[in-house]
């Protein structure tokens, strides 16, 4: 009872508040499909982890910790360098290593994919850089989201955060036996660390039917012919 006198006391003088974690973003994304979407586990739970895995799992180059998160309290962190990273030699651009999760998608649907990421690492595309490669590439249910080589470094704000770049891609699923719902991030970083950060994948509508459109189509027609006659 006098902890806790205590306490109000000095929590109306804002010296006791109690520490609360930070909600990442898209655990309060509504039908986000993508477990562990922030690593607010800590590691890489319900995620696969293969490839290029330089300095090992959880080692100096691919592991999960709270030092850069765009939200909540941790981040996935990518910095496996290169054969050419490695030895000076070879690939510039990999062996890559491979974040993916498997996930149940629904035929003809379209799902919604969003990601945060950011490069806290020197590339030969910045000024002063040396020869600094890097890979990123985002895949989902097969279909390529984005393939980017040597991404510049991400810029800081007044306090010294990290500053993410938001990813969002708006994918169609076709029939089911053509549908594996993979999730799937590629890396390469010869001088620091991409950081990932909340990860969602959400159905959004259904992909119209072939009969649909060929209903609408019609209709679509006329509109567009009345739009030209109405500007003519």
């Amino acid at each position: 009872m006098r902890n806790y006198l205590l306490c109000s006391v000095l929590a109306f003088l804002g010296l006791c508040l109690p520490s609360q974690a930070r909600a990442d973003v898209c655990g309060s994304v509504a039908g986000n499909t993508v477990s562990n979407c922030g690593f607010e586990t800590g590691s890489f739970s319900n995620w696969s982890v293969t490839g290029n895995l330089f300095g090992g799992l959880n080692g100096n180059f691919i592991y999960v910790d709270n030092s850069s998160p765009h939200s909540g309290n941790d981040d996935g962190n990518f910095g496996a360098p290169s054969t050419f990273g490695q030895t000076g030699s070879g690939n510039m651009f990999g062996p890559l290593t491979t974040l993916s999760e498997g996930l149940t998608v629904l035929p003809n649907e379209y799902y919604q994919v969003t990601f945060y990421l950011a490069n806290d690492a020197c590339s030969i595309t910045d000024s002063g850089c040396g020869a600094y490669y890097n890979d990123f590439d985002a895949y989902f249910n097969r279909t390529l989201l984005s393939q980017q080589h040597n991404i510049g470094q991400s810029n800081f704000d007044l306090q010294g955060n990290l500053l993410y770049t938001q990813y969002s891609f708006l994918v169609g699923t076709g029939v089911a036996a053509n549908n594996n719902g993979v999730l799937q991030f590629d890396f390469s970083n010869d001088d620091g660390n991409f950081h990932l950060d909340d990860v969602s994948v959400v159905a959004v509508r259904p992909t119209p039917e072939p009969a649909t459109l060929l209903l609408a189509a019609p209709g679509l027609g006329a509109l567009y012919f009345l739009r030209r006659r109405r500007s003519a």
